[in-house]
């Protein structure tokens, strides 16, 4: 299935519909997105937003990054904003980090790969609220950060998970951003333009993913049991969750 939407201003939305989850069942499409970030979105897009019928807009990215670049909607628009404000490696540091003279590109990566770690440990309410958002929040949403990768990828890792769809599945799916992703300057392709030391900021990479999935692990066998000991949401919510967008 094509899982991306064209759009002008944002460059890897795509559905979540359609991947295999628990006891035969599956993600019903149309109902979760994902995406890279959304402030420059066109009246089209905007449209197109509205004849997906997205209810909500779930950004993670951090204040600094809301004020670099302002999300076009907020909790009176329609779809509404939902911020949750996740600040990891956000645009300004990466482009700190990136610019730093001596910095190698196996440095970057083992700095973003730390990040997949910050996120199991450090943001457990911030992925609960979204969690319980999905529950019992408006649907369909869209779930972004700044590349649709990082952040967003540990949220769609999370639900995926929670869903029961295999783990090679959603690595597969996480990935897909190295195909869709355009990068931080609309028009061109991230990859033409930045220097191969500083792809890894831009690159999904198994490694990357595999920071999360092996930190989780490492306690407990299945993502649902962390989701319900971790991030406190008991197995009542996580039936909404599946009511809701299972079929």
């Amino acid at each position: 299935m094509k899982r991306n939407i064209d759009l002008d201003g944002a460059t890897n939305f795509r559905d979540l519909g359609g991947y295999e989850a628990s006891n035969g069942s599956k993600i019903k499409k149309g109902l979760v997105f994902r995406s890279d970030h959304l402030s420059n979105l066109t009246t089209e897009d905007i449209n197109v937003l509205k004849e997906l019928g997205i209810k909500t807009i779930c950004d993670f990215r951090s204040d600094v990054e809301l004020i670099e670049n302002p999300s076009l909607f907020n909790q009176n628009s329609s779809p509404k904003l939902l911020h949750i404000p996740i600040k990891t490696l956000g645009t300004q540091d990466l482009q700190e980090l990136s610019s730093r003279e001596n910095v190698t590109s196996e440095e970057l990566a083992n700095a973003l790969q730390d990040h997949y770690v910050l996120y199991v440990n450090q943001h457990k309410e911030k992925y609960s609220q979204f969690l319980k958002n999905v529950a019992f929040g408006d649907i369909p949403i869209v779930f972004h950060c700044f590349a649709g990768k990082d952040r967003t990828g540990y949220a769609s890792l999370l639900l995926l998970g929670l869903m029961g769809v295999k783990k090679d599945i959603i690595i597969e799916d996480y990935l897909l951003t190295n195909k869709y992703y355009k990068g931080p300057t609309s028009g061109s392709n991230w990859n033409d333009i930045v220097s191969d030391k500083i792809k890894p900021l831009f690159e999904a990479r198994t490694d990357y993913i595999n920071a999360a999935f092996n930190e989780i692990e490492s306690s407990y066998e299945k993502i649902e049991d962390f989701v319900v000991k971790e991030l406190n949401i008991d197995l009542e919510v996580i039936d909404i969750i599946k009511n809701k967008i299972l079929e």
